[in-house]
């Protein structure tokens, strides 16, 4: 399937499940990228899973960067039947909640716990949000305005 024929399918898609309001478009060897709001991301997700079509059955990746003053959460879903990718992408605020897509893929149980954890989100909807690499009361070290801490403090 080519690029432009997969934007026109996953559009008319959401189309279909009454999601108009995200931005779809290509980007290189990647595959398509769809912008869409936080609020709507499972919605997306689901609808992507469960289409007969299109069948994206497979959550490759989920992953967070601090761009533009905003986190950036990317999901990278992959349809077996077209060997075709669409990277979902979704801006929250620092701070912000963040629901959980374990129910829709369980793949995602354990990247939303480091995203969580590394970036400084607040985890809704998962059966074990607790954190994984650091304890309790620790910056969120991913973030761009948290300070980067030299040897001696460390060390100290």
């Amino acid at each position: 399937m080519d690029t432009v024929t997969l934007i026109e399918k996953v559009t008319a898609t959401l189309a279909t499940a009454d999601i108009t309001d995200c931005q779809i478009g290509e980007m290189s060897e990647l595959g398509v990228v769809a912008r869409v709001d936080i609020e709507q991301a499972n919605r997306v997700l689901d609808v992507l899973r469960w289409d007969a079509e299109l069948q994206f059955v497979q959550l490759i990746d989920l992953f967070g960067s601090d761009v533009r003053g905003l986190i950036e959460i990317t999901y990278r879903l992959r349809s077996l039947k077209h060997n075709v990718d669409v990277l979902m992408k979704c801006d929250v605020p620092y701070g912000a909640t963040y629901r959980s897509a374990g129910q829709i893929f369980a793949s995602a149980w354990l990247p939303e716990r480091e995203l969580c954890e590394m970036f400084g989100l607040v985890l809704k909807d998962h059966p074990n949000p607790k954190r994984l690499l650091t304890v309790e009361g620790m910056p969120p070290f991913l973030r761009k305005d948290v300070a980067i801490r030299t040897k001696e403090e460390i060390w100290g």
